[in-house]
C-alpha cells in the first residue's frame, strides 16, 4: 500500500515533530505501507493545487493533526489541514485520514469540513469529548511521540535545565527561571537556515542563521539526542508539549507551563488523573522547583501503565488506517 502524509513537521528542525514523522514512518513500514511522498508544514496547499495533482498516485492520504488544528477562525492551517478531507475524496479518489489531532477553540465550519474524514484519531480526551458535541466519532489515541518505545537510560549528573515554549511571551520568564537556578537554557526547535524563508520572515531567517553558525550546527536532529540530554537533568522545566512527552516517556521528572493550547494538562490528566505538575506563571515564580526533582512510586506506576497503553493504541492505531484504507480502496474499484 502507498500512503501520502499532509503536515509532515519536520522541516521545523523541532524534536517533538521530528519524532512524530520519525515514529509515524516506523508504525507504517512495519505494515508494509510506503510513504510516497509528504507535504510540508506551513506551506498552504490549496494555493499549489497543481504541484498537489502532479504528485504520483497513492492509495491513501494520513493527515498529521499535530497541535495545528485550534484557534480555526485565526489560523490558516487549521482549516487547511481538515479541507484535504473533501479533496482527498473528490480529487484524488481515496481514503483520508487524520491522526494525532487535538482540537481546541474551532468554529463550526471547521468541524464540519473534519467530519469529512473517513477516520478521526485525537490524541486528548478533551479533543474526543470536543467531537462527541459535534455527533462526529472518533477514537482516542495518545501522542505518536509515545508510539516507539525509547531505549535512553535516565542517569541525571545536574540539576535543572530550561526548555522554552511555543509561547514567546513565556520565554524571558523561562529565562528568568534559569538564571535564578543558574539552569542551563535550551530550545527545543535546532535553529537551521532552512527553518525560515528569507522573503518570508527576514528577521527570524537572520536569526536562525546566527544561532545555527554559533551554536546549533553542533547540535544532532536526531530526536534521541534531545531525549539524552533531557536524561542528563534531575528536573525539566518548559513550555513545550513534547519536552513533556519525552520527559514522561524517559521518567524524568518536570514542570510545565501551559502551552498555545490546554494539551499538557489534557496529557497530564490522563497520565496522573491531576496536573499539579503545570504551574501558572506565579507559582512557578513562588514554588521551590527543587523539591519536584523526583517523582512518587504513585507517579513512576501510573507513567508505566500509560506508556503501555499509548504504545499499543498508536500501533492498532495504524493497522486500523490501513486495513481501512484497504477496504475502502476496494470498494472503489
Amino acid at each position: 500500500m502507498r500512503v501520502a502524509i499532509i503536515n509532515d513537521t519536520r522541516p521545523t528542525s523541532h524534536y517533538g515533530c521530528l519524532m512524530v514523522m520519525k515514529n509515524l514512518e516506523t508504525l507504517l513500514q512495519q505494515e508494509g505501507v510506503e510513504v510516497v511522498w509528504t507535504w510540508p508544514v506551513g506551506v498552504d496547499w490549496r494555493k499549489h493545487l497543481s504541484k498537489v495533482n502532479a504528485q504520483p498516485k497513492v492509495d491513501a492520504v494520513i493527515v498529521n493533526g499535530e497541535g495545528t488544528i485550534h484557534h480555526g477562525s485565526k489560523r490558516w492551517q487549521a482549516q487547511a489541514l481538515v479541507e484535504f478531507a473533501d479533496y482527498a475524496h473528490h480529487t484524488l479518489n481515496v481514503p483520508v485520514f487524520l491522526i494525532n489531532a487535538t482540537l481546541f477553540a474551532n468554529e463550526a465550519s471547521l468541524y464540519k469540513a473534519l467530519s469529512q474524514f473517513d477516520q478521526v484519531f485525537v490524541r486528548d480526551r478533551s479533543s474526543f469529548e470536543t467531537l462527541a458535541t459535534q455527533k462526529i466519532e472518533c477514537t482516542f489515541v495518545p501522542d505518536m511521540t509515545f508510539a516507539v518505545s525509547t531505549s535512553i537510560k535516565y542517569q541525571p549528573q545536574k540539576s535543572m535545565c530550561v526548555i522554552d515554549s511555543v509561547m514567546q511571551t513565556d520565554v524571558p520568564l523561562l529565562k528568568k527561571i534559569s538564571q535564578r537556578y543558574q539552569a542551563d537554557y535550551r530550545s527545543m526547535v535546532v535553529a537551521r537556515p532552512s527553518n525560515y524563508s528569507f522573503w518570508k520572515r527576514p528577521r527570524r531567517f537572520i536569526l536562525a542563521c546566527c544561532q545555527w553558525a554559533y551554536r546549533d550546527r553542533h547540535f544532532s536532529l536526531a530526536p534521541s539526542s534531545f531525549e539524552e540530554y533531557l536524561a542528563r537533568y534531575k528536573l525539566v522545566v518548559t513550555g513545550r508539549y513534547h519536552t513533556v512527552t519525552m520527559c514522561l516517556k524517559n521518567h524524568i521528572p518536570f514542570v510545565a507551563l501551559e502551552s498555545n493550547t490546554p494539551k499538557i494538562s489534557f496529557l497530564l490528566k490522563e497520565v496522573f488523573g491531576h496536573t499539579r505538575r503545570v504551574m501558572a506563571v506565579q507559582s512557578l515564580l513562588d514554588t521551590d522547583l527543587t523539591v519536584l526533582q523526583s517523582y512518587s512510586e504513585v507517579e513512576h506506576a501510573a507513567i508505566d501503565a500509560f506508556l503501555i497503553k499509548a504504545k499499543t493504541a498508536n500501533q492498532q492505531m495504524i493497522k486500523t488506517v490501513v486495513s481501512k484504507a484497504l477496504n475502502l480502496g476496494n470498494k472503489r474499484l
